[in-house]
C-alpha cells in the first residue's frame, strides 16, 4: 500500500489492506486483530501507523517523494496467514490431468516460468 500521507480514514485503509476496522478491532476474513483506541479526527481520519502496528505491518517513508508504504501483515516474522492452495489441475508431458491435490500433506516445489 503506497500513500501521499499517513492520516487516512477507515474505508481508505480497508481498501488498500483488506483489513476492515470494526468495534473489535482490525478484521480479515476470520481472523481479527484487537486495537487500542485510534485518536480519530472530525473527519473520521486516523494515524495509519498505529494500526500498521498492531498488524506487524513494516512503514517506510521516502521523503525526498514524500510517500509512504505499508508493507504485508509480517506479525513474528511470517508473511503468509496461512499455506492452503487452490486445487489445482495440470497436465503431465502426456498431457493425463495431474490434480495436485494427490500430493496433499506432502512437500511440493512448483518452478514456472515465462518469456515475458
Amino acid at each position: 500500500m503506497v500513500l501521499d500521507r499517513l492520516d487516512v480514514n477507515a474505508e481508505e485503509f480497508e481498501r488498500a489492506t483488506g483489513w476492515k476496522l470494526e468495534p473489535r478491532g482490525a478484521c480479515r476474513h476470520d481472523v481479527c486483530v484487537p486495537l487500542p483506541p485510534l485518536d480519530v479526527d472530525g473527519e473520521g481520519r486516523f494515524d495509519a501507523r498505529v494500526v500498521a502496528d498492531c498488524l506487524g505491518m513494516p512503514v517506510a517513508h521516502d521523503e525526498a517523494h514524500g510517500i509512504w508504504a505499508l508493507g504485508p501483515r509480517s506479525g513474528e516474522r511470517r508473511v503468509l496467514d496461512d499455506a492452503r492452495m487452490p486445487d489445482v489441475v495440470l497436465h503431465d508431458f502426456d498431457g493425463n490431468p495431474f490434480d495436485l491435490a494427490a500430493l496433499r500433506g506432502r512437500k511440493v516445489v512448483l518452478v514456472a516460468w515465462s518469456s515475458w
